[in-house]
């Protein structure tokens, strides 16, 4: 997930660090962006809400009213990510991402017109702080575990760090003061970085207990491959992998989906379906039907649903701060 708020931090202050767009405009777009399929991932998945009364009694009854009401109403406002204690629930487990992002959309508008206007010192400073703050949280998971340590894993402001990060990478690249390391010098990065996952992998918790290192590999990487000269660029951009990016929200979105029904009926479809047995044709059929399910939602109703915002939206007045 690091690669995913680095990269959201970086693509946001190209798109909007101009200052070009009112604030409305820029919540919209983004709003209309993700909501429409996060609803529809949502709406899939309401037969495993898992908020269930404890007993007949009145007061059972209204407490699983209450948990059910707060459970929805922290998806519908995209703060669930806010509460660890939602995560088996419903399909939390996979969306708490979407509600890290609302929450870095909404509070860029805030900094960013003052990040843009910093010295390249301050800015080193700023980039150098947030990959240590990215790497305290598992560091004191590591050093003080405890059943409650996941909370820094999905928590919105330990994720800030990773979002900051990438729009300063952004600004440096723009500014021409971080220059690429190369095809060499990404396949070498790269490389010792998986040699030390394969090693170091299992003696850290919660996956961010390797940002020390994890988010500067993949700051380098993005700007490398942001200045388009790079062999890794080069695939990226060819149109089966622009494809896919295009309906990676679906295929993140609807995995809770896959993900829940796999857990439920395995069995059922294995009893059915003999070669299934085998995991590694089912995680390919898995693989087909997601990616099936993504381009539908994408071309459905990602595409249609921004199309209609955008008509709706028109032209809007500059209003309070600037991006």
């Amino acid at each position: 997930m690091s690669i995913f708020f680095l990269l959201s931090g970086f693509v946001l202050t190209y798109r909007y660090q101009d200052g070009s767009t009112s604030i409305r405009s820029y919540l919209l777009n983004r709003f209309a962006r993700i909501y429409p399929v996060y609803v529809a991932a949502a709406v899939v998945t309401l037969p495993w809400f898992g908020v269930a009364s404890d007993g007949s009694a009145w007061s059972d009854i209204l407490a699983s009213f209450a948990r059910g009401a707060f459970l929805l109403l922290a998806n519908i406002l995209l703060i669930q990510a806010w509460f660890v204690q939602l995560f088996p629930l419903w399909n939390v487990g996979s969306s708490w991402s979407i509600s890290v992002e609302a929450f870095c959309y909404v509070i860029l508008p805030f900094f960013l017109p003052t990040l843009v206007k910093l010295s390249w010192r301050l800015q080193k400073l700023i980039m150098f702080a947030c990959v240590v703050l990215a790497a305290l949280p598992g560091l004191s998971a590591k050093l003080f575990p405890t059943t409650s340590a996941g909370v820094f894993y999905s928590m919105p402001i330990f994720r800030l760090p990773e979002f900051l990060l990438g729009c300063c990478v952004c600004l440096a690249w723009q500014s021409g003061r971080l220059k690429p390391i190369g095809n060499a010098g990404q396949f070498v990065l790269i490389l010792l970085f998986c040699i030390y996952l394969g090693i170091a992998g299992p003696m850290l918790p919660l996956y961010v207990g390797h940002n020390w290192i994890s988010i500067p590999v993949i700051a380098l990487v993005t700007l490398n491959v942001a200045h388009g000269k790079s062999y890794l660029a080069a695939l990226l951009s060819t149109r089966p992998f622009v494809w896919l990016g295009k309906i990676s929200y679906s295929f993140y979105s609807f995995q809770a989906l896959v993900i829940l029904m796999l857990v439920n009926y395995h069995d059922r479809w294995v009893r059915r379906f003999s070669m299934l047995e085998n995991n590694l044709l089912l995680a390919i059929v898995t693989f087909v039907v997601l990616l099936l399910i993504s381009a539908l939602s994408h071309h459905l109703i990602e595409e249609p649903a921004r199309r209609l915002i955008r008509r709706y939206r028109g032209q809007q007045p500059r209003m309070g701060l600037s991006l």
